[in-house]
This record gives structure tokens, C-alpha cells and sequence, in this order.
């Protein structure tokens, strides 16, 4: 949660990123230092398995958004008639604010109301930080050692509001094509490569002249040069080399670039995604996996997806396994006996008729011939009724 305390602070925020180590994905704050003896100080505000903010923003790790995403155009405040800008669009007279501390507290109450539904809007709080800070010394309200000027805050505005345009414009179109290359095959249980899926889906696109945002960026659609290729036989020449090279990405500080990056990260790991036959919720795997089921937890619970369906499957084959349909009968009597007095609260018969179904469940799983496992059961009836006479 930011406060106003944060922007007419003495310290000067550099950048804001997002950076992969390993599975965890994070989200920085990169501070210069007010004492220049000091290094850079960068400080994580949100850690969690990768992928999880890429879903998040896309709404697909959710069956329920309370806060409509489109609220983030609420941090535009400078309205133009365009969905991009230049600085050459902006006068300094459009940053003229009254009340310039209250209008930053509402404006970072939007603010903290969008980072907790989606926390990947973080990865833009250094472009919001400088705005801010700006309208602080244009009023001469701040007067540290890290100013603003307006040339600074014209060009961050712009950044801003190209970024968050472009995301908002396409953030629809962006989340079908990532469920066509990502979760489509998946949901067919068809066991191709992520990237095979990827380059089979631009090549039906181009036939059917349907323009892609993602088509763009996937790193294997271009040679050394940074050329695109000619032919989809070129681009499935050169594939298996490019896979084989680590992706090396660019500080990432904007929403667009995310959305970039983590596209050519799902297609370089060769993974997909899958919709949890539980929760309903999407989560990311291998594309050979036959996961069905995800790690979160399950609302009031502290069992996963995963556990919650293997315990579920388990009691049903429980259910209709004929020799734990009588071990159950057994135990309820006994346990009923328990609670009218009727035995000792001490006895070892709950015990003991576990202990005999363990022993016939093994010599029950074992056969086949329905004739015998019909015969099995008898038996565990007769050694529970000598058990518990």
C-alpha cells in the first residue's frame, strides 16, 4: 500500500520491474540512496511462483474480479482524444492540479485498489511515482534533492498512457490468443511442443490473413538479423537451435513488455495452460503433463487442488469397493456400541477391524474373478462377527 508519504519522500524511486529467479517471479522497487556512499537499494514487493501474475492479469487464476481491470484507466488523468500519445501532445498546463496532496491520496487509493486485484500494476509504480512527484515540485510542495522537472514527467506521462492503452485495447484479443496456443491442445490432450503449437497457430492465422498481437513476439519468428522469416519452413528449420538458447530479456518495466516476455517464456519452456477440473481456475505446466488439478488451495481449506482430488477419488472407489462397503457397516457398529456404553471406550475392536481390512483389502485388490472376491467378503464377514460377539 502506497501512501503520500511515499512520493514527498526524500528518496528518489528509479524503476519499478518485474524479474524471474528461478520458478519465483517478483516484482522491484529500485531507490537511488539520499547519501550518495550508499549503493542502490532495491526492495521486493511481491513474490509467487511464476506465471501467477500473468494469469492474474488476464483474470484466468480467478472465478470471481470484484475490480474491473478497465479501472486502471483511473491513472490516466490527463485525457486525450487518441490512444497514443507523444510528448508534443502535452502542455505543462494539463498538469495544474488543485489540491495537489489530496488529489495524490485519491489517486493512490485507485492506485492500491488495483495492485491488490492485480498486482502486476506495480510494474508501472515508478512512471506513477514520477508523475506524482512532478505535480509535488511544480507546486513547490517537495524541495528535496530529487526533483522533477517537466520534460521528465511529459515523457513518463507518455509511457504511461501509451501502456496502459495498448494493454487495455487488447487485453481481450491478447487473452483468446494466449488460450488458443496455450490451453486449446491442452484441453484436447494433444501432446505437441508449446512452440510447434505456437508456429502451427500463426501459420493457420497468416493463411486466414488474421492479424495477431502475439505474432510478434515470438522470438522464433526471426533470423540473426532480426528479420522476419520468409517461410514456415525456415522458422521449423531454425526452431530447434533457438530453444536450445536461454531467452535473455530486457529490464521489464511496463505491462507490454510483460505480456512479451512472458509469451516467449511459455513457448521457450514449452509449456501450457490447463483449466483445474476443480476450482476452475488456470494454472501452467509442461505440455507433455497429464496434470489435471492445481497446487492452490481450496477455498477454507489447507488442501490443494491436487490432494483435494486424489482424497476425492480415492473415498469413490472406497464407495464402490463391495469389501470396504462392509468394513464400514462393521465399524459403525462397533463405534455405536462406544457411544451407548455398550463396550468399553478402551477396547481395541476399532483397531482391530481395521487392522482385518487392511489385510483383506490387499487380497481383495488382488483379484480379479468376481466369484472369488464374492468369497473374500465372506470370509471377512465371518472373522468380523467371531471379532466383535
Amino acid at each position: 500500500m502506497f501512501t503520500y508519504d511515499d512520493i514527498v519522500g526524500q528518496r528518489l524511486l528509479q524503476n519499478s520491474f518485474y524479474d524471474i529467479d528461478q520458478d519465483t517471479e517478483k516484482l522491484c522497487l529500485e531507490y537511488l540512496p539520499t547519501d550518495f556512499s550508499n549503493t542502490i537499494e532495491v526492495k521486493k514487493i511481491f513474490e509467487n511462483e511464476t506465471y501467477s501474475l500473468l494469469l492474474n492479469l488476464f483474470e484466468l487464476d480467478t472465478t470471481d474480479s470484484k475490480v474491473p481491470f478497465y479501472d486502471l484507466k483511473k491513472l490516466l488523468f490527463i485525457e486525450k482524444e487518441t490512444d497514443e500519445i507523444n510528448e508534443l501532445d502535452l502542455d505543462d498546463i494539463d498538469f495544474n492540479i488543485t489540491n495537489t496532496k489530496k488529489f495524490i491520496e485519491g489517486y493512490l487509493k485507485d492506485y492500491n485498489i488495483l495492485t491488490k486485484a492485480y498486482p502486476i500494476v506495480n510494474i508501472i509504480f515508478s512512471k506513477v511515482w514520477t508523475i506524482l512527484k512532478y505535480l509535488l515540485c511544480k507546486d513547490y510542495i517537495y524541495n528535496g534533492i530529487y526533483k522533477v522537472d517537466y520534460d521528465t514527467a511529459a515523457t513518463t506521462y507518455t509511457k504511461l498512457y501509451n501502456d496502459i492503452n495498448y494493454i487495455l485495447n487488447n487485453r481481450e484479443k491478447m487473452k483468446q490468443e494466449l488460450l488458443d496456443i496455450f490451453h486449446l491442445f491442452a484441453e484436447y490432450k494433444v501432446k505437441l511442443p508449446t512452440s510447434e503449437v505456437a508456429l502451427i497457430y500463426q501459420a493457420y492465422n497468416q493463411h486466414q490473413k488474421n492479424d495477431l498481437i502475439f505474432n510478434e513476439l515470438n522470438p522464433y519468428i526471426r533470423n540473426k538479423g532480426n528479420d522476419t522469416l520468409d517461410s514456415w519452413k525456415d522458422i521449423i528449420n531454425t526452431l530447434p537451435s533457438k530453444l536450445n538458447a536461454p531467452l535473455e530479456f530486457p529490464v521489464c518495466d511496463s505491462l507490454t513488455k510483460f505480456t512479451m516476455q512472458m509469451v516467449q517464456l511459455l513457448i521457450n519452456n514449452e509449456q501450457s495452460i490447463r483449466k483445474c477440473k476443480n476450482c476452475n481456475r488456470y494454472f501452467v505446466v509442461k505440455y507433455s503433463s497429464l496434470a489435471e488439478y492445481c497446487s492452490r488451495n481450496v477455498d477454507g481449506t489447507s488442501s490443494t487442488c491436487q490432494e483435494y482430488a486424489s482424497k476425492k477419488t480415492y473415498k469413490k472407489r472406497q464407495v464402490e469397493n463391495a469389501l470396504y462397503q462392509v468394513f464400514t457397516t462393521y465399524y459403525n457398529r462397533i463405534y455405536g456400541r462406544i457411544r451407548r456404553g455398550n463396550l468399553d471406550k478402551d477396547t481395541t475392536l476399532l483397531d482391530d477391524i481395521k487392522s482385518l481390512h487392511q489385510e483383506y483389502a490387499i487380497k481383495y485388490n488382488d483379484i480379479s474373478d468376481k466369484g472369488a472376491k464374492t468369497k473374500l467378503i465372506q470370509e471377512f464377514i465371518s472373522l468380523a462377527e467371531n471379532l466383535i460377539k
